[in-house]
Formats: structure tokens, C-alpha cells, sequence
């Protein structure tokens, strides 16, 4: 296998802008693997890269990464950079820095945070992803122990060694890439692919109290000792609303953590990933989960004041996934984080999603607002300008968890009064 699938596959994504997994899909297996780990490799720390092997892509990281996809895309130091990868896969840099990121991006961190944790992000967010695994409730045995036979399985010679996850008993941690989708576990449901992060807000929006000693007011750029979430707890029934559920990591985790009892309404606007979800809703033997499609947001008003909790996974920027997902940094040009579309920036998103399913809430109950990225206008200054324009709603808990071993996340939980 040639090195340059590397270039042809870079040049398709400058091209294209597509998402780096739907290029890959098109890739035949035998190729797919290596080609994902190197050119996400790049993708993450392309500057680093280059510059340890001593090819140079541009006279700056800003010229670079401002210029346009078709001049990246005939680039020459790019394709020697992507060759050299392929042939020294093992001596590759495993950690970038802050040239690995626009000038944009950076500024606005160090603008929100200071430099040292900006530059703590950059360091995080271009290192490879990790493998995390959310156990189901059957996984364990009464005493909250795995069963014995997953417990087996986790010592088998076929995977790469794991851990406990950091914040959620629940979870399990390998360093690097694990192939567990075709282990008979997985296809029976004990277990989903899902990041710890991710867990983490499904946790909290049912537990902000005790999910609120595990979050920081900052994005957490160091190990943090502390309690882990149970596998255990579990929440009363609840008529429970999933507002932006794309493909349902966090409409399961919640189905499981309530036991499979209660209502739980899926929303999301795009039809596929509400089919993906079915598919995993009947792996998992859940029977509380009722997926709804939606073509626009007027149609949530017929549920006002109904929901004992409403979660918000709202659309955002994405920056806080940007180590499992590097082609946000690159897929705007130039790097605007305000923007997702050419008519309404974000945060204007982020507002009308708000506004919308707020009113599914009952008094009493709860909203949970969740982005995966760091940006103060789409996390905490989002929060601030809701709780202005809506006193009902007063502010429980809010914080940050991630990029160290988790995608980053912010979330709050809010009550209604």
C-alpha cells in the first residue's frame, strides 16, 4: 500500500470539506485504520510534525493556517510531511503545541483563560484520542463489580490495557484505538462506545448535585483527584426530554441510569442519526426510549410544561471534541468559531434552541444546557444572558470537565421555578 492514499485522502478533504470519517468510509478496510491514524496524526499536530522532521510548510503556523484549502492541498510541504509520516509512523511527535492551532482559536483561550491554559489546550487537544467504553447496568453484578466474564475479557491478549475511567466507575479507558465493536459483549448490548465526558453530562443532568463536585469552573487541564460517579445510582422514573439527541450516547446512558423506566423523548432534527439510534436503543434492550424526528422547532410546543427535565446537547462550535474530530480546526477558512452557518452565528443558535425547549420544562423540573467547547460565549456567558432573560429558571450547577483523558464539556443545570 502506496503512501500516497495519505495525499489523495487529504486532497478529497480539502476539496470536499466533508467530515474526516465520511472520507474513511469510503476507504476499503484493509487501508482504513492506517490511513485514519496518520492523516488524523497530521490533522491534530501538523505543524509539529513537519517540523520534527524538518519540512517546512509555510514561512509561519499563520500563514498557514490561513491559507486557503486549495493552496494547503498543493502545498509540497504537506505531501512530504504526509510521506515522511508513512514511513516513520513510529517516530511521529505524539503531542503538538499552540502552532498546531489558527492564531484565531488560540487568541480567543488565552483571551478567556490566560496563556497557560490556552496553551495547556493546544497541548491536550493534538494528542491522539482515547478508546472509552460506558458499561450498561446488566454489566454489573449487584455489588457494583463487573460480572466475571467481562472482567475475563478485559485481560484478554486481543486488547490493549485499560483502566477505570477518571470520573465514572461506569467507564473503561484504553490508551489508544480498540477494536470491541465485534466482541459479542458489545453486540448484546453490555456495552456503547461512548467518550467519558459524554457520561458525564448524561450523569449530570439527573445528579447536578453530585455530578457537581467532579466539574471545574474552568476547563480542566490537569489530573483531578477526586470520587468517581457510581455504576450503581440510579435515578427515579422521569418524563425526560433529550432535546438534540443526534445518534443517543446520552439519551442510553440515561435510559440505563434510570433503570429503563420512565419516558424518555429523543429530539433531533436529522432523520439518519434517529435510525442509528433505534438500532442501538434495541441493542441495549431499552424500552423507555421513544426517538422524534422534528422539522423545525416550532413543533416542540405541543409538550409545554410537561418534561421533568429537558437536556440541551446544543450545537456548538465543537472545539472541546477536536481531538477525536481535528477537521474542526480546519473546515472554516478563516477559522471563525462564531460561525456554523453563513446566516446565524452559534451563539444565535445556541439562544433559539434554548428559547425553544425551555418551555417543555414544568415547575419544578430542570434544564441542562451542555456544549462540547470551551469558549466563554458559548458556555458560561450563554448561561448568564438565558437566567437574564428568563427569571424562572435559577442557576444549581455549572462547570467544565475535560480535555485531560475526556472530551471537553461544558455543562449547567438550571431550575424552574
Amino acid at each position: 500500500m502506496s503512501s500516497g492514499i495519505l495525499n489523495e485522502v487529504f486532497a478529497e478533504f480539502c476539496e470536499s470539506r466533508v467530515h474526516l470519517d465520511s472520507l474513511l468510509s469510503k476507504i476499503e478496510p484493509t487501508r482504513k485504520s492506517k490511513v485514519a491514524q496518520l492523516l488524523g496524526a497530521f490533522l491534530r499536530r501538523p505543524w509539529s510534525i513537519s517540523d520534527h522532521f524538518g519540512i517546512k510548510l509555510a514561512e509561519s503556523s499563520s500563514e498557514f493556517f490561513s491559507s486557503s484549502f486549495i493552496r494547503l492541498k498543493k502545498n509540497s510541504g504537506v505531501h512530504e510531511t504526509l510521506k515522511a509520516i508513512w514511513s516513520h509512523s513510529d517516530g511521529i511527535p505524539r503531542e503538538g503545541s499552540r502552532l498546531d492551532f489558527p492564531d484565531s482559536l488560540v487568541a480567543e483561550w488565552e483571551r478567556d483563560w490566560g496563556l497557560e491554559c490556552a496553551e495547556h489546550l493546544c497541548r491536550l487537544l493534538s494528542q491522539d484520542p482515547l478508546t472509552t467504553i460506558r458499561f450498561h447496568r446488566k454489566a454489573f453484578t449487584p455489588e457494583g463489580e463487573l460480572v466475571p466474564e467481562i472482567q475475563a475479557w478485559l485481560q484478554s491478549e486481543g486488547l490493549p490495557k485499560s483502566r477505570m475511567g477518571n470520573l465514572m466507575t461506569s467507564a473503561r479507558v484504553f490508551r489508544g484505538y480498540a477494536g470491541v465493536q465485534q466482541n459479542e459483549f458489545f453486540k448484546n448490548g453490555f456495552f456503547e462506545i461512548q467518550d467519558e465526558g459524554s457520561q458525564l453530562m448524561a450523569a449530570f443532568s439527573l445528579f447536578p448535585a453530585e455530578v457537581g463536585a467532579l466539574i471545574s469552573d474552568r476547563p480542566m487541564t490537569g489530573s483531578r483527584a477526586g470520587d468517581r460517579f457510581p455504576a450503581c445510582l440510579r435515578s427515579k422514573p422521569l418524563k425526560f426530554v433529550d432535546a438534540c439527541a443526534g445518534a443517543g450516547g446520552k439519551t442510553l446512558a440515561v435510559s440505563d441510569l434510570m433503570a429503563g423506566k420512565g419516558q424518555i423523548f429523543a429530539y433531533d432534527i436529522f432523520e439518519k442519526k434517529l435510525r442509528g439510534l433505534k438500532q442501538r436503543i434495541d441493542r441495549a434492550g431499552e424500552r423507555n426510549v421513544k426517538p422524534v424526528h422534528l422539522t423545525n422547532l416550532n413543533e416542540v410546543s405541543g409538550f409545554t410544561e410537561s418534561a421533568d427535565v429537558v437536556l440541551i446537547d446544543a450545537p456548538c462550535s465543537g472545539l472541546g471534541v477536536s481531538r477525536r474530530n481535528p477537521d474542526v480546526k480546519w473546515n472554516r477558512k478563516p477559522l471563525d468559531s462564531a460561525k456554523l452557518s453563513s446566516e446565524k452565528s452559534v451563539q444565535e443558535l445556541q439562544r433559539e434552541v434554548l428559547n425553544a425547549y425551555s418551555t417543555l420544562v414544568k415547575t419544578g423540573g430542570r434544564l441542562v444546557y451542555g456544549v462540547c467547547t470551551f469558549g466563554k460565549s458559548e458556555t458560561i456567558d450563554q448561561v448568564a444572558a438565558f437566567l437574564r432573560d428568563h427569571p424562572a429558571f435559577s442557576l444549581e450547577s455549572q462547570g467544565f470537565t475535560g480535555p485531560r483523558d475526556t472530551d471537553g464539556f461544558f455543562m449547567a443545570s438550571l431550575a424552574k421555578s
